[in-house]
């Protein structure tokens, strides 16, 4: 096999030719610049278009507060819940527990309290049960899905402070923190903590609140509204059937008697 090589000279560019070249490569090669961090500054960033609704919102908030929450919370039963569940990290969980479960006491209450000509005595009782199922299968399961997402979670939120504050070296300083605060015989703080007492940053310390809040009401969300009930409704109809079928005959095993 014979190669052979191409010897023929190309003329070289002309600066003119080199300039426009080099604009064109310029032109032509796609700008990647910026980093995570900067993704982060948008958030951070004051919005024009947001502001208003800032204010509107901030407002708002104002005025449930003083005149809404602060007179509940003045209230003995909510001073006592503060005081048991102020070291809680599923405070939101159990919120959300106390109010499935007026929901679901309030369907109950409903269910078995049909008329007859609506539904009769057992079907009450097996769409009560139904309920009933539903809510402790979903409880167990919210609280077993958020704590074990906690860690993970976690590290999320611990890297969203990093990126906000520009500072890579935050988790390390709370961990010297705590370093400190063992030797005194002190609890450990979270970033959380390190936010508010250290650094006095109050809108970071609403939004890392705000992702843990906004992380358990989609958990919950999710099991209490679909999953559970998509799961448990199939296993509670088959429960009703037997528990239907063994009674009615039990009562024809009594009427042969």
């Amino acid at each position: 096999m014979q190669v052979s090589f191409n010897t023929i000279k190309y003329p070289q560019n002309t600066p003119l030719q080199n300039k426009k070249s080099n604009n064109l490569k310029q032109s032509s090669t796609p700008s990647f610049g910026g980093s995570s961090a900067s993704v982060f500054d948008a958030f951070t960033s004051k919005s024009k278009f947001f502001e208003p609704l800032e204010k509107g919102w901030n407002s708002m908030t104002d005025w449930i507060a003083k005149n809404i929450i602060a007179k509940a919370m003045n209230t003995r039963l909510f001073a006592r819940f503060a005081e048991k569940t102020k070291d809680s990290k599923y405070i939101a969980n159990h919120i959300i527990t106390a109010g499935a479960a007026v929901g679901t006491a309030t369907y109950i209450h409903k269910t078995l309290n049909l008329p007859e000509e609506k539904m009769d005595s057992d079907g009450r009782k097996v769409l009560a049960a139904n309920h009933l199922l539903t809510f402790g299968v979903s409880t167990a399961g919210a609280y077993l899905v958020d704590g074990g997402l906690f860690n993970k979670w976690r590290e999320v939120t611990n890297r969203y402070a990093e990126l906000y504050t520009k500072d890579n070296t935050l988790m390390a300083k709370i961990a010297e923190k705590n370093k400190e605060l063992k030797k005194q015989g002190k609890n450990k703080i979270d970033v959380i903590d390190y936010a508010n007492d250290y650094l006095k940053d109050k809108k970071l310390v609403a939004r890392l609140k705000g992702m843990d809040i906004a992380k358990t009401l989609l958990i919950c969300t999710l099991i209490y509204r679909y999953l559970v009930p998509v799961a448990v409704t199939p296993i509670a109809n088959k429960l009703g059937e037997k528990f239907l079928a063994h009674k009615k005959e039990r009562e024809e095993q009594l009427e042969k008697a």
